[in-house]
């Protein structure tokens, strides 16, 4: 046939085959424009919006399908306590407004290109509408909700201190939590939650949806506060006053001294504690207070007894210094011994005046003398007739010792009633005094009753001469009458029976 085309083949070429295929040509490009065209208004193959295949969708019909899978959607609300509520698109009104985006996208698209679309990897976009709910409709269904009835909720409290009665410290109170939301955040939280299309909001672990307490139990301030109580609560403090009682300070007593403020809490108040050791201290005072009062004395028979006396016997607290190292011990915890302070002290606090003196028992008629607390000598007496002439009970001391005198008393109108011989005087108030009584035959018993002296103490020859040369002038002499400490009915009133003034005015008619 030869090397190319023959002149019939080029002829049936040119004439039928050419412009069949340059008709079918132009109608493919025709058909690829009207298909070009439609992708102006349409989405190209393979396009994927949030996940949904939007192929060959308008605006609306994608629009409508986004809609319907973003607005099937609920939220469940998980409340203190587990308890839970799910809201729907009813409940929240729901809406899905995403064709100005849709827009975007489609006019990002190239559809000359479509058949491009048609074999390559699909186009996947991610929307940045966000679902909505509607302002209205959330606070109506969030108002609607049980956990915000107000009959429902329980209010939280801040952590607190209370006072256990039964050992008497200071116990924490924990905080309660309570149910109590704040409406506006909660609506904020719903909305955040909706727009990520979350299923489940926790409440408990969003911030600032419950009120919390202010305080909780492990706040440093509260902490400290329940430590400094309880440290006030611990301290044992030990008192010895003069007499050898014992007070001791220690939560019975200073329970009562904790303070409670404007806000009604427990405090240690360091004004409040120096008032309450104040006046403590003044009590312990009108207890131990015996300075122009009276003394103290350690009887041999009847315990501790005391006597009036005047102000050259006996002592004071120092209230304002005393109260001092309390207060101070109190609020540093400090448990131990408070020593009293004395702020006048005229003589030694020993109950047995150095133990050096004369103890002249009316009830057992008896004479003791001690030395540096020894018993060196007793004996028996006879003291003044009871009723008529008492012998004076109280604090004396020797004033004057003379061996060898006459006792001389008077009547009323100046005559010499008697005059008996003594050979050792021992006087220790005036006209008063302890001596030998060589005209009686007995001592001791209940002579004293019906026969006793005109006010001296009669000894018998040999005692009077053994406690001449023992006595010094200022040895104390202690007469009492043994009526027990203890049976005391009040604190600062003397046992003594016979210190009257009508005693002393009788002084001329002392005697045997």
């Amino acid at each position: 046939m030869g090397k190319g085309f023959t002149k019939k083949t080029k002829r049936l070429l040119l004439r039928k085959i050419l412009p069949a295929g340059i008709g079918l040509v132009a109608c493919a490009g025709c058909a690829y424009g009207v298909n070009s065209a439609q992708y102006r208004s349409r989405f190209l193959p393979g396009t994927f919006i949030n996940g949904i295949n939007v192929t060959d969708q308008t605006i609306d019909e994608a629009e409508a399908n986004l809609r319907n899978k973003e607005e099937d959607y609920a939220l469940t609300l998980r409340f203190r306590f587990n308890e839970e509520e799910t809201l729907d698109k009813d409940d929240l009104k729901l809406s899905f407004d995403c064709a100005d985006e849709l827009q975007t996208i489609l006019d990002q698209q190239n559809g000359i290109a479509w058949i491009i679309h048609e074999f390559s990897e699909p186009q996947a976009y991610t929307l940045k509408t966000k679902l909505r709910c509607d302002d209205a409709a959330l606070a109506e269904t969030l108002s609607a909700l049980p956990e915000l009835n107000p009959d429902n909720i329980i209010e939280p409290v801040d952590a607190n201190l209370s006072f256990n009665e039964n050992d008497l410290t200071f116990k924490m109170v924990p905080e309660i939590d309570g149910t109590r939301l704040d409406q506006e955040a909660l609506a904020d939280a719903v909305r955040t939650a909706v727009s990520r299309k979350e299923s489940v909001l926790d409440l408990n672990k969003t911030e600032g949806i419950y009120e919390a307490p202010k305080i909780r139990s492990g706040d440093e301030a509260l902490t400290n506060r329940l430590n400094s109580l309880n440290k006030l609560l611990g301290v044992n403090i030990t008192v010895t006053l003069s007499d050898g009682v014992e007070r001791v300070i220690d939560k019975n007593v200073t329970k009562d001294w904790i303070a409670v403020n404007k806000e009604g809490l427990y405090v240690v108040d360091e004004a409040a504690i120096a008032a309450s050791c104040a006046d403590y201290v003044a009590t312990l005072a009108k207890y131990d207070d015996c300075y122009g009062y009276y003394r103290g004395f350690a009887s041999t028979n009847y315990g501790m007894q005391r006597f009036d006396s005047e102000n050259l016997h006996g002592h004071t607290l120092d209230q304002a210094a005393m109260s001092e190292k309390l207060k101070t011990m109190i609020l540093n915890g400090e448990s131990g011994t408070l020593e009293p302070v004395y702020s006048e002290y005229e003589d030694d606090l020993d109950p047995r005046f150095g133990g050096t003196y004369v103890e002249v028992d009316i009830y057992a008629q008896r004479v003791y003398y001690y030395e540096n607390y020894e018993l060196v000598y007793d004996c028996d007496c006879v003291t003044g007739t009871e009723g008529y002439r008492s012998t004076p009970s109280g604090i004396f001391s020797i004033q004057e010792k003379q061996h060898g005198r006459y006792l001389n008393g008077y009547t009323s109108d100046g005559q010499l009633a008697y005059s008996s011989y003594v050979e050792y005087w021992m006087c220790f108030y005036p006209h008063y005094g302890l001596h030998d009584a060589q005209w009686r035959g007995s001592f001791g018993g209940d002579i004293y009753t019906y026969d006793g002296s005109h006010g001296c103490v009669n000894l018998p020859y040999s005692a009077a001469e053994t406690l001449y040369s023992m006595l010094e002038y200022d040895t104390p002499v202690i007469i009492l009458r043994g009526q027990s400490y203890e049976d005391e009915s009040e604190e600062t009133e003397s046992h003594n029976e016979n210190t009257d003034s009508e005693y002393y005015e009788e002084a001329e008619e002392t005697g045997y």
